[in-house]
């Protein structure tokens, strides 16, 4: 009958496997604990960093470890002007945030409201270089409007001064805009694309200033001096 070899306890071994657990949870302790070390936001014009660090309440610079990437986005999308974030955690400790923002369309005068890219009218702080509405709009004519302009190019939008509901017996739906570079652009809905070719057709006026109608014809009337 064979005997039964009984192991003898190895101390040496079992200190050493020891120490690596205590070392090992030593280092995630102290990996866990580290803070954030920089933010980086991306995209943003309408808020600016301090504003989003505090809404995605990031101003105690949490540990790092701990942060909530989908929490972060939950909160921002509150703001008005949000419609989407995305955020990444970066070696080094950094966090960057990418936000994806609404389009500001026009200053609604009457109301002293915005009307942004999602449809909606938001009361906000002054912002620069938006259009603004001087008279009032028919709902149903405003919304077909508002549709159509979001496609417009933020460089043409920002070189409107003022937008005026101008109808008139043949055409419910004509607005004039007024230029920065004191121009006036008589246009409608359907054609309402056609001001992203605004900035070309200006560069071929030779510094004229006048009307373009862009409602029908497609022509430019010269001020007269």
């Amino acid at each position: 009958m064979k005997k039964k070899r009984i192991k003898k306890f190895n101390l040496k071994k079992f200190i050493s496997f020891l120490v690596f657990i205590i070392v090992f949870i030593l280092v995630c302790k102290y990996l866990m604990n580290i803070r954030l070390k920089n933010i980086i936001i991306l995209n943003n014009n309408y808020y600016n960093d301090e504003t989003i660090i505090e809404t995605a309440s990031l101003e105690n610079y949490p540990k790092f470890f701990f942060i909530n990437k989908n929490k972060i986005k939950k909160k921002l999308k509150k703001l008005d002007l949000i419609e989407d974030v995305k955020v990444t955690k970066k070696k080094g400790y950094i966090l960057i945030i990418e936000i994806k923002e609404k389009k500001i369309l026009y200053y609604d005068r009457s109301n002293d409201l915005y009307k942004v890219s999602d449809n909606n009218k938001y009361k906000l702080d002054n912002v620069n270089g938006i259009p603004t509405l001087i008279n009032f709009i028919p709902s149903d004519i405003e919304e077909r409007f508002a549709s159509k302009f979001k496609d417009i190019d933020s460089s043409v939008i920002s070189l409107i001064s003022e937008i005026e509901y101008d109808k008139t017996a043949y055409d419910s739906e004509r607005f004039l805009l007024t230029m920065n570079d004191g121009n006036s652009v008589y246009v409608n809905i359907v054609r309402l694309n056609l001001l992203n070719k605004y900035i070309d057709i200006v560069k071929n006026l030779d510094n004229k200033k006048g009307i373009l109608y862009l409602d029908s014809g497609n022509y430019f009337e010269v001020k007269q001096k």
